[in-house]
């Protein structure tokens, strides 16, 4: 008989339970490295976002290092592949707190990190986790931050351009086994009456599907003004090509998840002119020089693309985050789980995204006019819509 991945997972939090909580100090020696971990995607469904996360993660621990690390200390970066599997997630984290890392930047994937937050809790190592699901910091979990957009964010700024269009009539489709596709439907689904925006038609799918023929028979006889997707990996690709292949006229529109050049180039001539919504940091080449964050932009996409030919993707500036703010919490209050803790806990910072502000109620940040909209141009993400972007990220 097969077991459920629920039971596997809840086997897997008990056997972590059993083998205690001991906390590092910051490493071996006063003066010795300080470890960090990271647990990514390199493998399956979502390598593309876990690559970018590990690109991003490796040049800022580089950059620091050269520097000569965090109050005289150097980083040492634990990299483990969870395989893109929530089991493998709660796994590795068990593993780097074997290993003596003092803090993680959790998975780029929601459901793995909704899966390792029971065991957060009960470790108290802190994760900075770059998935993008509202359920992961709300309600609050003590040890457990997030930097980027919720989705609630990312469906305001979808609802937003949508008005600004005209459109009143949407189909959305999304995928049910992905935890910030579910959210983020039902944050749009909720909200779509305040923009005075109608759901005519809505639609679902389960990450494995290839072939998305019977859901868009479904959207196009409902004719709606704009088609909205909530999916992350491989499934955008197929549903580009698929939906830009049948001729149809209806715009499609993407969230963050797919605000990479992965998407672009898998993708092809049909990504050309789908809507994607953004961070700051992926249209900041084209933002104004009186943006008080170009210049905080710049430092980092400058090295990124120097490193791997190519403008860093939302993947890279979530991940680019998560450093910046577990070293800017060792800098302030120590290298400790519960010093770092602490120093997460009170982030009051100017970042390339915009200004973040944490507290013991709000372990999230992001402006909202950091949550903007775009469109794929020349096979580059280009800012569209209304925002001021003097202005964005205040």
């Amino acid at each position: 008989m097969r077991k459920s991945p629920l039971l596997s997972i809840a086997v897997l939090l008990l056997a972590a339970c059993a083998g205690g909580s001991n906390q590092p100090s910051g490493g071996a020696t006063p003066g010795g490295p300080i470890k960090i971990g990271l647990i990514t995607s390199l493998t399956g469904n979502y390598a593309p976002l876990g690559t970018n996360d590990k690109l991003a993660a490796q040049l800022m621990v580089d950059l620091q290092n050269r520097k000569g690390g965090i109050n005289g200390r150097k980083i040492d970066l634990t990299i483990i592949d969870d395989q893109s599997k929530p089991d493998q997630t709660i796994i590795a984290y068990n593993q780097m707190i074997d290993q003596g890392v003092v803090a993680i930047e959790g998975p780029p994937q929601s459901t793995a990190e909704l899966a390792l937050i029971p065991q957060v809790d009960i470790k108290k190592i802190p994760d900075v986790s770059v998935g993008a699901s509202d359920d992961q910091v709300i309600p609050v979990h003590p040890y457990v931050f997030q930097t980027t957009p919720t989705s609630k964010q990312v469906a305001m700024a979808c609802l937003k351009f949508m008005k600004e269009q005209g459109w009143g009539n949407l189909a959305m489709l999304y995928d049910t086994k992905n935890a910030y596709a579910v959210k983020g439907h039902t944050e749009a689904t909720q909200l779509a009456g305040q923009y005075g925006i109608k759901l005519i038609d809505d639609e679902s799918f389960e990450t494995t599907q290839t072939d998305f023929t019977p859901q868009f028979s479904k959207i196009q006889a409902a004719h709606p003004d704009v088609f909205l997707v909530w999916a992350t990996g491989a499934p955008p690709v197929a549903i580009t090509k698929q939906w830009k292949g049948g001729g149809t006229a209806i715009p499609l529109m993407m969230t963050a998840a797919e605000a990479a050049p992965q998407y672009v180039s898998g993708a092809g001539p049909a990504a050309e002119g789908v809507y994607v919504e953004v961070s700051l940091g992926v249209i900041g080449a084209s933002l104004p020089s009186s943006n008080k964050y170009k210049k905080l932009i710049d430092e980092f996409s400058g090295p990124f693309q120097q490193a791997n030919t190519y403008y860093p993707p939302q993947f890279a500036w979530d991940s680019m985050l998560a450093m910046t703010f577990i070293f800017d919490a060792i800098k302030r209050k120590g290298a400790t789980p519960e010093q770092i803790q602490a120093g997460l806990e009170s982030i009051n910072l100017d970042t390339p995204e915009g200004h973040y502000t944490f507290n013991r109620d709000k372990h999230w940040g992001m402006p909202d006019s950091s949550s903007l909209m775009g469109q794929i141009k020349g096979g580059q993400f280009v800012p569209v819509g209304s925002t001021d972007l003097s202005k964005a990220g205040t």
